[in-house]
């Protein structure tokens, strides 16, 4: 027996009418979550069927327009959702069975997220998870929603350059949102609070900084300051004043800058600090210094 899994509600049987593809899938996977990248490519009436009930949310963000009225079924009883532009979001209770009649090519990339997950970030905000105000008949745009589902779009391509704790900021600012747009939680208050201690600051240096090849989790790292990890990204951030990621991104520039003065490669120094490989130095240097690595290097040198 196949053992079936979220992403079998996208699957297609006929060859080149649809593409599936799972995004950093080990990564996601052990963060309890998953994402699933789709791509219709043809027009033409194609049934899907949700199979799993399951205590989770399919959550689909629209890349290009789907231009076109869809048939679905909850359970067996029919809507008609409407024609999805670019940038909409659909919001699917996995605890039903769904059936869907696509008509359209679209792009979308879907999150799969359980209901725990939601609870937890949920009392963080100091309310309760107990479902979202949705109307599968209706179209909702949504702009953060989006942003962050083309922020995973680079997984797609090069998993490797993907770290947890980017994983970790994606889809615990898209639970965040879709809280406080889709339950009405409000998440004022939570800007004051408490900090890192200088104890605790210390040791989240050393777990990312002593070893690049480690690739921690913000659970891993809240575990180990006593917290949950909505509480020690808020911490860290009033702290630090940016993300977990962000912060180590920012870390890893630095350390490369500094051996671009010696005589290394810079697919050696690439390593060293923790990148990918010289190409994924490249981008994220070029992104926030302005120049490549040799760009800068050679201009260094002739300032010598």
């Amino acid at each position: 027996m196949v053992e079936e899994k979220p992403s079998d509600f996208l699957s297609d049987p006929k060859d080149g009418i649809c593409l599936v593809r799972e995004v950093a899938g080990a990564k996601f996977a052990k963060a309890g979550l998953n994402a699933v990248h789709t791509l219709r490519r043809r027009q033409g009436s194609e049934m899907t069927s949700m199979h799993l009930r399951e205590n989770m949310y399919m959550v689909t963000v629209y890349l290009t327009d789907h231009p076109e009225a869809q048939d679905v079924w909850k359970d067996g009883h029919h809507a008609m959702r409407p024609a999805m532009r670019a940038g909409a979001i659909s919001l699917f209770d996995m605890r039903y069975h769904w059936e869907g009649d696509n008509m359209a090519p679209f792009e979308a990339l879907n999150f799969f997220i359980p209901d725990l997950a939601f609870d937890e970030t949920a009392r963080e905000l100091g309310s309760t998870f107990s479902g979202f105000n949705y109307d599968v008949e209706r179209e909702y745009r949504d702009d953060i929603a989006t942003s962050l589902a083309r922020a995973v779009l680079p997984a797609l391509d090069s998993p490797a350059e993907i770290p947890m704790l980017f994983v970790d900021h994606v889809f615990s600012a898209l639970r965040s949102r879709l809280l406080v747009a889709y339950c009405g939680l409000n998440p004022t208050g939570n800007a004051a609070g408490p900090k890192l201690s200088d104890h605790e600051v210390a040791r989240i240096k050393e777990l990312l900084l002593d070893d690049v090849g480690a690739d921690r989790s913000v659970a891993e790292l809240a575990r180990a300051c006593g917290l949950s990890a909505g509480q020690f990204s808020r911490a860290f951030k009033r702290t630090l004043g940016t993300s977990p990621h962000q912060w180590l991104v920012e870390q890893r520039i630095d350390r490369a800058r500094y051996l671009l003065h010696g005589k290394k490669s810079i697919s050696e120094i690439a390593l060293e600090c923790g990148f990918a490989d010289q190409s994924h130095l490249s981008r994220l240097f070029l992104r926030k210094v302005g120049l490549t690595p040799g760009e800068w290097r050679r201009a260094k040198h002739s300032d010598a």
